[in-house]
């Protein structure tokens, strides 16, 4: 594989330089395996999914590709379990492997930890967000446990995975994609929040009576799953104020032709202003209206098309802009993303039974957090610089949310 990054990529490959930008998916699973076993398991990923063995070559002003040549596989590192199966283990992994940066130069822009603890293991997933978004991680997940149930895995032909840019249809980008994008994204928010902590992540799960219970009450309100995390991370974070929140955005919902299962940079991000209110229910409806016209065809575009634009622009002035841009402070409040991944639970002797995502991709301290479906239940977590401020945060809306119901 070789082909030239995409305005899109470009970008975030360029603030990658500056910022950190990776994400990772922790999946929990009952039964044996070993790490020659897992290293084989991500061989066969590699060649299915080639993006997970690239690097970029070439870095010019204009020249800068991804390419598969002079790459090896992604490393596998492997832990030995401490715990008696509880978060310490994994999230200590998951703190250290979101801020080792990747080289994007020497490549591969994705590795892979085992948690090895006998009768069980954690399989961590670290990616360079360049390559991977939240669905890919779930589809690389999904594909590894098949392979090391020595099942086979359907359509073993390579996934190839066109940029997001490609597949946007509609008119040429336009100067007022500027202003439109710039809405979006938001400003700094008005209050600074403290930076400069460790990182912290911090897990969580709702059981599966809690989580019907939501599902049924949100359906009854007339209203989303995610449009309540909004409304309870609102009046959780910002009491008084409405907040900022961000809401990741699959993209693959306005691309022609769809990328199906490619594993790639197929999602971007949008600021709303959520008001906690006094009543949750009413302050859902509301964030579910603005949610969905933020989620039509006509407003997700200019989030990629945008950056046509800046093809001339040499990609260390917009990871120094960038980075300027971050050093201004947050620009929401709270990044609330909420996916469902419908993958199987059970892959022949193993069996998955919890699936955390994470993600370190601001140096603003402002907590990040993702609420993944799987299995009737929810798994969430959050990362953030602030010390424990963001899980004290966490535990006030999921009390808000479960009060609701």
């Amino acid at each position: 594989m070789r082909r030239r990054l995409s305005p899109y990529e470009r970008v975030v490959w360029a603030a990658g330089e500056r910022l950190p930008v990776n994400i990772a998916a922790v999946a929990r699973v009952t039964g044996r395996t070993t790490a020659a076993r897992v290293r084989e398991a991500v061989a066969f990923a590699r060649e299915r999914h080639p993006l997970l063995g690239v690097r970029v070559a070439d870095p010019g002003w204009w020249q800068a590709r991804l390419t598969t040549v002079g790459t090896g596989d992604p490393p596998v590192r492997v832990v030995r379990a401490t715990g008696n199966g509880g978060p310490g283990d994994w999230s200590r992994v998951v703190e250290e492997e979101l801020q080792r940066p990747f080289d994007t130069s020497t490549g591969p822009l994705a590795r892979f930890v085992l948690v090895d603890a006998g009768e069980a293991f954690d399989l961590v997933a670290v990616f360079h967000h360049l390559v991977a978004d939240a669905v890919s991680a779930g589809v690389v997940v999904r594909d590894l446990l098949t392979r090391l149930a020595a099942a086979p895995v359907a359509g073993t032909d390579p996934v190839l995975a066109p940029p997001a840019d490609q597949l946007v249809p509609g008119p040429r980008t336009r100067p007022a994609d500027l202003l439109r994008t710039a809405r979006a994204l938001g400003g700094p928010v008005p209050v600074p929040r403290p930076r400069g902590g460790p990182l912290v992540f911090h897990p969580w799960t709702l059981d599966r009576e809690e989580t019907a219970l939501l599902l049924k009450r949100c359906r009854s309100e007339g209203t989303t799953l995610q449009s309540a995390l909004c409304a309870a991370f609102a009046r959780a974070a910002t009491p008084g104020r409405p907040a900022r929140i961000a809401v990741a955005a699959d993209l693959r919902r306005v691309l022609d032709p769809p990328p199906g299962e490619a594993v790639g940079l197929y999602a971007a991000s949008f600021v709303i202003s959520a008001d906690g209110g006094d009543d949750l229910w009413t302050a859902a409806r509301e964030a579910r209206t603005d949610i969905h016209a933020r989620l039509t065809p006509d407003a997700l575009r200019p989030l990629v098309r945008v950056f046509r634009l800046t093809s001339a622009v040499p990609h260390r002035a917009i990871g120094a802009l960038l980075r300027r841009g971050e050093e201004r402070g947050p620009r929401f409040d709270v990044s609330v993303s909420n996916a469902r991944l419908p993958i199987p639970e059970e892959y022949g002797p193993l069996r998955l039974y919890a699936v955390h995502g994470a993600a370190h991709t601001s140096l603003s301290g402002a907590p990040l957090v993702i609420v993944i479906g799987f299995g009737g239940r929810l798994f969430c977590s959050v990362t953030s610089t602030d010390g424990e401020a963001s899980a004290d945060l966490c535990r006030r809306a999921t009390d808000l949310l479960l009060d609701g119901v």
